[in-house]
């Protein structure tokens, strides 16, 4: 039985992010910590950021005790998630390291059907760096076309990244790490582009990126509420991802969602 650790950036900036936290994060924490034992959530957390809304799950908190992520990223590069996106990422994987065999990095508005996803995992032989929503190949160009190369950018030149073994990179709206996968990660965070976007960083690192057809799917705020129940009861994905939820649909998504077991 494959141990799993389930990571997602945590963040209360937003009603949306807060009704996340306060809801399905807290009870999928509480369903596994109480029935499934080889599974762990947790989310994680800046420095320092204190809300009462963590209290019920104090001991599924994983706080990014480096207050002077200023240090990795210079000043005109950094933006409300760069570099802290990827520091608590890494710090993470760095504390849970030799107890789990796989990593699920997402986010809050990522849902998941538990029993799906954990019988998605267990009976993945060569599971590795993966996801459903892969730009392979495409890293350098992603790059190109988001303006970060050039004079003053990020990226002065491409030839930067010679270095760097990828050109492949998963959404980190939900990515799968094998043990040895995040030891490595670990081992190299000096050698991490704490100036790029999180998901890009990490695919950089690794030579390829798996594309898991069918494992995640994007469930749209304007669908009204019984289209997007029977998308998530009917659907054969693990990862759900709610996006762009204004906190209204997302609440009322969730009362069904949580009356039908249907992240169960």
């Amino acid at each position: 039985m494959k141990r799993i650790a389930i990571l997602a950036i945590a963040a209360t900036n937003q009603p949306v992010y807060r009704h996340y936290i306060g809801s399905y994060w807290t009870e999928l924490i509480r369903h596994t910590a109480a029935n499934v034992p080889h599974i762990d959530v947790y989310l994680l957390n800046e420095h320092g950021r204190k809300d009462p809304l963590f209290a019920p799950i104090a001991d599924h908190i994983i706080e990014d005790p480096d207050a002077d992520v200023k240090r990795l990223v210079p000043a005109r590069f950094r933006t409300a998630n760069t570099p802290g996106i990827l520091s608590k990422t890494i710090h993470a994987l760095d504390v849970l390291s030799g107890r789990y065999d796989v990593f699920f990095r997402t986010n809050l508005s990522s849902m998941l059907k538990l029993s799906a996803f954990d019988r998605f995992v267990q009976s993945s032989a060569t599971l590795g760096y993966s996801g459903q929503f892969v730009w392979r190949d495409a890293l350098r160009s992603h790059l190109l076309d988001r303006g970060m190369v050039g004079e003053g950018r990020s990226i002065s030149d491409l030839s930067e990244l010679d270095g760097y073994p990828g050109n492949s990179f998963v959404s980190g709206s939900g990515y799968l790490l094998r043990a040895d996968e995040a030891a490595s990660l670990v081992e190299r965070r000096h050698q991490l582009r704490y100036d790029l976007p999180d998901d890009v960083a990490v695919g950089l690192m690794f030579e390829r990126a798996d594309m898991l057809q069918g494992f995640s799917e994007i469930i749209w705020p304007e669908w009204p509420v019984s289209e997007m129940l029977e998308r998530i009861a009917t659907t054969t994905a693990a990862h759900l991802r709610l996006q762009h939820f204004p906190v209204e649909r997302a609440m009322a998504l969730w009362r069904y969602v949580h009356r039908q077991q249907l992240w169960l």
